[in-house]
């Protein structure tokens, strides 16, 4: 009987973690003034994140003289790390632009009903997004499979455009004093 209420509970502890990251990254705290400007990030500045995992980079040390399994190794950790750190950014990143996005959605003059689906929509795809790359990284830790990017950053260009299309009608609009 102790085995089976053991098993459940290391069962509910994968659940608990992934509700726990669900919650985290859909949840977006407000942090003080929103600057518009400062959320249209340029996207190549995450680019670079496609490299530091590629399988080329470590199949090129593995053929310099001096080369040993503990320096492969440690290469491989150390990418990982600075990949982690361009993925915190990103988050931040996102959660910004979606907070600008939330605000403009909010303060608009007519009901954005439309951009509002579209922002859950995007939220969604880049936490899922987020937990793929997580578990592609796990894999990568043990040498198993490759990690790409590319959708996070595409998620990302997507929010930066609807930020784009939010902010043509606000400045267009005139100001009544």
């Amino acid at each position: 009987m102790n085995l089976v209420l053991i098993a459940a509970l290391l069962s509910l502890v994968p659940i608990g973690l992934l509700l726990l990251f669900l919650y985290r990254t859909l949840s977006v705290r407000q942090q003080g003034e929103i600057s518009f400007d400062q959320c249209l990030f340029p996207p190549e500045k995450y680019r670079v994140m496609g490299r530091l995992l590629h399988e080329s980079d470590f199949r090129f040390l593995a053929t310099q003289p001096g080369f040993s399994p503990q320096i492969g190794r440690r290469f491989r950790t150390q990418r990982r790390r600075i990949f982690r750190g361009y993925l915190r950014n990103l988050r931040k990143d996102f959660n910004s632009m979606s907070l600008a996005v939330q605000a403009l959605i909010v303060h608009a003059g007519e009901d954005r009903g439309d951009l509002a689906v579209a922002l859950m929509r995007q939220r969604l795809v880049f936490m899922l997004g987020m937990l793929a790359i997580e578990a592609r990284l796990l894999l990568h830790a043990v040498g198993v499979g490759a990690v790409d990017v590319g959708d996070m950053v595409e998620s990302f260009q997507a929010m930066q455009a609807q930020i784009r299309v939010l902010l043509v009608p606000a400045q267009a609009a005139p100001v009544i004093v």
